[in-house]
């Protein structure tokens, strides 16, 4: 019958992995979650901004302006946002470099902002919770000059 003594070395290889390795790859994976969700989040913004710059001054006149951007608005929450379970509204800001706003080779500048939370891990990782997060895209598009 043979007996394990304490200077036996079978299974420390495993242990010195748990004890060591698992405390260090929570966080970086913690880290990596957030950061590809904050990526995902500007990469939609930016093709929001885009989206509703050309909506915008492709109007076929200034009654128009507003709907076709409401209707982008919705369409990027049902289809982009909500999946993402992000549920803060972005919102629309829109400057032009002349007045009216679809005078030709006028400038559209639009801004899209959204203050997000970052997701709660839950469980024991509730600690990770932090303050909202500003993002914002802004795309600039020119009117044509045929209008």
């Amino acid at each position: 019958m043979k007996f394990l003594s304490l200077r036996d070395d079978t299974g420390s290889a495993i242990v010195e992995f748990v004890a060591l390795a698992l405390p260090l790859l929570i966080p970086l994976a913690m880290y990596l979650e957030m950061t590809r969700t904050n990526s995902s989040i500007n990469s939609d913004l930016s093709n929001l901004a885009r989206q509703s710059a050309r909506a915008y001054v492709t109007s076929p006149s200034e009654d128009f302006e507003d709907a076709r951007m409401q209707a982008i608005l919705q369409i990027f929450e049902e289809r982009i946002l909500q999946p993402q379970g992000i549920k803060e509204i972005p919102s629309i800001n829109v400057e032009c470099s002349n007045s009216p706003c679809l005078t030709p080779d006028g400038r559209v500048k639009v801004t899209i902002s959204l203050s997000h939370s970052e997701s709660d891990f839950g469980g024991i990782f509730h600690f990770t919770g932090s303050s909202p997060i500003t993002f914002s895209s802004t795309d600039t598009q020119i009117v044509d000059a045929w209008r």
